[in-house]
């Protein structure tokens, strides 16, 4: 379970960090002892303790990596985060079965439907 902040620079931190995630697509993910991770996003949560003492927050994120492992990573322990979404990228993950493409226009779908 992800820690709740104690400090105002760990508030900082959970903001730009939330704001840095790609949601959705796939991600590589940096942790403040250097450790990568790449995989689909899955899930984040962000959740507040309202007010009750102080405000503080927690957040945590889960990524899906190519091997089916899923992380669950702490907000705070997350140094950066970026988005490594591109084509072949994409096509091997789909061949791994963890993600759909659809490639399909709908434009042209409804058009070929007669509608």
């Amino acid at each position: 379970m992800a820690r709740w902040t104690e400090t105002s620079a760990d508030q900082n931190h959970m903001v730009t960090i939330s704001q840095h995630i790609p949601v959705g697509g796939i991600v590589r993910i940096v942790l403040n002892n250097g450790t990568a991770i790449e995989g689909v996003f899955r899930r984040m949560n962000i959740e507040n303790n309202a007010g009750l003492g102080g405000w503080k927050f927690r957040g945590e994120c889960e990524i899906e990596t190519k091997d089916h492992s899923r992380f669950v990573l702490d907000c705070l322990d997350i140094k950066s985060a970026s988005s490594i979404w591109n084509d072949p990228v994409s096509t091997e993950y789909q061949r791994l079965g963890l993600i759909t493409l659809d490639h399909r226009n709908p434009s042209t779908d409804r058009l070929a439907k007669g509608e």
